[in-house]
């Protein structure tokens, strides 16, 4: 009886500990990818002379500064060639990753499954860029291009805990912060703009700045939750 319940014990500290690497090692993976991915596509543009605007935004109320979009609403008559790169939205383990991409306004991106499921890639009837990729296979890869500049919620319909945003702008002139709120906007033309804020569960806000060329301005932004 004593032997048999080692055994026992031994065959489940074995399972226990197979499933703990096998976590480990799915979480390294997934943190591999967010680091690795690009939250922002846009195309090159050659300016003469640019600036730079740099700077933080506090989030109230949420985890962290991280995942917020600032954006200049226009440059000049907004018109600028599409990016020929791709944007990557991967899939892993039930996590659409990065959970937040901004891309400008004509770029492809693709919704790759590399979780050890099928996956279903979405967005709700009422959104600007309504598409639906349908369920498919594990390493099977679909794209999408954004022509409409507004938010594309991502939904999947098989895991509903599962969610992400597309955010697409009229131009190249943007940034995704960090977690902790820092953001960089490089390669603008002189000139005086209006820069927006975007978050998915706060308030945006807005601000002018001046940029001067070869020199590089500061903003900072304090976010609060939507009335």
């Amino acid at each position: 009886m004593r032997r048999n319940f080692l055994i026992i014990f031994t065959i489940l500290a074995l399972v226990l500990f197979a499933a703990n690497l096998k976590a480990q090692a799915q979480s390294e993976k997934l943190q591999t990818a967010i680091s690795g991915l690009k939250r922002e596509i846009r195309s090159d543009v050659k300016v003469e002379n640019p600036g730079t605007i740099t700077g933080k935004v506090k989030c109230s109320r949420v985890r962290h500064s991280g995942n917020t979009v600032i954006y200049i609403e226009k440059v000049g008559d907004n018109k600028f060639d599409a990016p020929e790169e791709h944007g990557i939205i991967d899939q892993m383990n039930l996590v659409f990753v990065p959970h937040v991409i901004a891309v400008q306004k004509g770029t492809t991106v693709d919704f790759p499954n590399n979780d050890e499921v099928r996956h279903n890639v979405f967005s709700p009837p009422d959104c600007c860029n309504q598409f639906n990729l349908g369920t498919y296979d594990i390493g099977a890869s679909k794209p999408v291009i954004f022509n409409e500049s507004c938010e594309v919620p991502l939904l999947c319909n098989v895991h509903a805990e599962m969610s992400a945003y597309v955010v697409v702008l009229d131009n190249p002139y943007f940034g995704v912060t960090a977690k902790d709120g820092s953001f960089s906007i490089k390669n603008v033309p002189p000139g005086t703009y209006k820069l927006k804020t975007w978050h998915e569960k706060l308030r945006s806000e807005e601000q002018d700045v001046t940029v001067e060329g070869g020199k590089t301005t500061e903003v900072a932004f304090a976010l609060k939750k939507r009335k």
